[in-house]
């Protein structure tokens, strides 16, 4: 065994929500008056912090950020939380880790109540010994006391999809591995190069259990 613990991301490795954050975060943004984007520009709100992502990809003022997240989060709350599906293979990866002695949390950007909800909806809560996530509103999309705060065991390694989860990984002191079917970004490996990559769940579970590339 490689690692004793694997500390998830979630949006993008355990689960694509893509369809329920892009139209909460379309419409946020239509709320607000600032200028609609492309599809692909709304796919990168999906990891950061919300507020990052309006004032970095929508142009928003701080007033107008904080404003647009009181109007997602109600909007989410009502109807994105529940648009997602589990990733082929997650569930099966999970419980061959579990099976086999991994400790298996969660670091998240996502607000604690919204990571319970999902988890206790998809039926994922029983592979996970903790979950880690924000408390308040963010402005800035560093993950790195959640991913600490989710460290259940040593060696550990952070699953992720963009560059905020590589970075906290190596501010965490510990491997990443970098998710290619999750919500990627061009250059998001420029800066920070993940351990281990994986095309698929199913290879999460080969990297930490024997001896996968």
């Amino acid at each position: 065994m490689r690692y004793r613990n694997v500390i998830f991301d979630m949006d993008g490795v355990l689960i694509d929500n893509s369809e329920g954050i892009i139209d909460c975060a379309r419409e946020t943004v239509k709320t607000l008056g600032l200028k609609d984007l492309s599809d692909e520009e709304y796919r990168l709100f999906i990891g950061p912090a919300l507020m990052y992502s309006l004032k970095t990809y929508a142009g928003a003022s701080d007033e107008e950020s904080e404003r647009g997240y009181r109007i997602y989060r109600k909007l989410y709350f009502e109807r994105g939380i529940d648009e997602y599906r589990i990733y082929d293979g997650v569930e099966e990866t999970l419980a061959e880790l579990n099976a086999a002695g991994v400790v298996c949390t969660i670091a998240s950007g996502k607000p604690v109540e919204s990571i319970k909800h999902i988890l206790d909806r998809s039926g994922l809560m029983k592979y996970f010994a903790r979950y880690e996530g924000t408390i308040k509103p963010k402005k800035y999309s560093d993950k790195t006391a959640q991913t600490i705060a989710a460290i259940a065991d040593r060696p550990a390694v952070m699953v992720g999809d963009r560059v905020f989860d590589l970075r906290a990984a190596a501010c965490a002191g510990i491997d990443s591995i970098y998710a290619l079917y999750g919500f990627c970004v061009s250059g998001d490996t420029d800066e920070i190069k993940p351990t281990f990559t994986v095309k698929e769940p199913r290879g999460i579970a080969d990297i930490v259990l024997r001896s996968g590339k």
